[in-house]
């Protein structure tokens, strides 16, 4: 048994060993980035790549890209170019990289402890920000740096004013749509030609109704047979009771409005709620100016669905190791770097986003959604991840049929059966 121990000890002593002359090999790495320069994001990550090149004595070549880095990325790889780390959004990240083999699995940066402190990434991180984007392969594609989420939006002090608080059914949804309404206020911000917001709605009914993943599941069903369950007509349902057709409850001229119209409706008082992503209060700040009292709470649950009511969506901005990088270990240990309580709190402090480090207090602005959060059971992802899955059924076939049930031009049993039939044609034809 001695010996065993000692050869334990022994080995792991020699990948220790082996890993720190790897890494002093390892003198420079690239990394491609989305933020483009004098942005609050970009002068939070310049500033800790500039330690790390102190501290550890290496050069970061970095090239700050923009938004459209990954299809930039690709022809340069194409080229022979070598290209060590870049960052996006993890849905991007996957369906243009993790699809391609382009992508390196990160897992071991999991385990990898924070420089200068006595934590693990896996440890500091919450396990919210990265459960939900494991491959079936067991490999995680991304490590996390910002913590994105999405809730309805609306004014505390106008809905104070209103007697109306944050309802957690969707039938105390409606009636709050109906004091609104009553007040002569529209009672959603929205707007349809807006592609984004169009799956909006679609993606979070799903999930309250059949759960996350099923949206997922039957987008890749060829036969379309899963959307011939009979939950897809309830979710058509409560998209047809939104529109204009239905219950009414999508702002006036909500067919032709288009970004940033909804959320400068809301944001004025003409309309109760906006459903976005949490970068809407760094967004809106300079028309709501500093006294506006900035309040969100996620979809509601739906009485009979089989969904987890307490279900978050979770869209974390993070970074991946690419397959292949010349200087992998380098570029991994300035991930972990980049995951110290210093940097995550002036990402807090300095962009106005939430951390996926646990323990850092979001902007007082997000404050609702990062307690929705914490108290999530599960999480799910934006569209439920068919956009980077399936980028073609969610072009072809998902926005139109969302377009058609928003308008009311369709009903609910016609949804879900232009579902099933749209998907097995679109896979038909692959």
């Amino acid at each position: 048994m001695r010996r065993l121990v000692i050869g334990a000890v022994t080995v792991l002593c020699l990948v220790m060993l082996l890993s720190s002359s790897l890494l002093a090999q390892q003198r420079s790495f690239t990394f491609w980035s989305m933020w483009n320069e004098g942005e609050p994001q970009q002068q939070v990550l310049a500033r800790a790549i500039k330690d790390f090149e102190a501290q550890y004595g290496v050069k970061v070549d970095v090239r700050w890209a923009g938004r459209e880095v990954l299809s930039t990325v690709r022809p340069r790889l194409l080229a022979g170019e070598n290209i060590d780390l870049v960052d996006q959004n993890a849905a991007e990240l996957y369906g243009a990289l993790v699809v391609n083999n382009i992508a390196g699995a990160m897992n071991d940066v999991l385990d990898m402890v924070v420089p200068g402190e006595d934590k693990t990434v896996r440890e500091v991180l919450k396990p919210q920000s990265y459960e939900g984007f494991f491959k079936e392969d067991g490999n995680l594609y991304v490590i996390p740096y910002n913590l994105i989420s999405a809730g309805f939006w609306y004014d505390k002090d106008l809905w104070n004013d209103l007697g109306i608080k944050p309802p957690a059914t969707w039938t105390e949804f409606l009636e709050v749509c109906d004091v609104l309404k009553a007040n002569g206020i529209d009672p959603i911000a929205f707007g349809l030609l807006t592609e984004v917001y169009r799956s909006y709605f679609p993606t979070e009914v799903a999930v309250r109704v059949l759960g996350a993943g099923a949206l997922n599941a039957a987008a890749g069903d060829p036969a379309g047979e899963l959307f011939k369950d009979p939950a897809w007509v309830t979710v058509g349902d409560i998209l047809y009771q939104m529109s204009r057709k239905g219950r009414n409850l999508l702002m006036q001229g909500y067919e032709g409005s288009v970004y940033p119209a909804p959320q400068t409706d809301w944001v004025m008082g003409l309309a109760g709620m906006f459903f976005c992503g949490s970068w809407i209060p760094v967004e809106t700040r300079p028309l709501a100016g500093p006294d506006f009292n900035y309040g969100c709470f996620i979809f509601p649950a739906i009485e009979g669905g089989q969904g987890d009511p307490t279900s978050v969506r979770i869209d974390p901005y993070g970074f991946n190791v690419l397959a292949g990088a010349k200087n992998a270990d380098l570029a991994k240990e300035f991930v972990a770097f980049f995951l110290k309580e210093e940097y995550c709190r002036a990402w807090v402090e300095e962009t106005l986003n939430m951390t996926p480090r646990d323990g850092i207090p979001a902007p007082a602005e997000l404050a609702d959604l990062q307690a929705a959060i914490e108290r999530a059971q599960s999480t799910h992802t934006d569209y439920d991840g068919v956009h980077a899955d399936y980028p073609g059924w969610y072009l072809e076939v998902f926005l139109p049929l969302n377009a058609e049930i928003l308008l009311g031009d369709i009903t609910g049993a016609e949804y879900a059966k232009k579902l099933s039939t749209m998907t097995k044609e679109f896979w038909a034809r692959q």
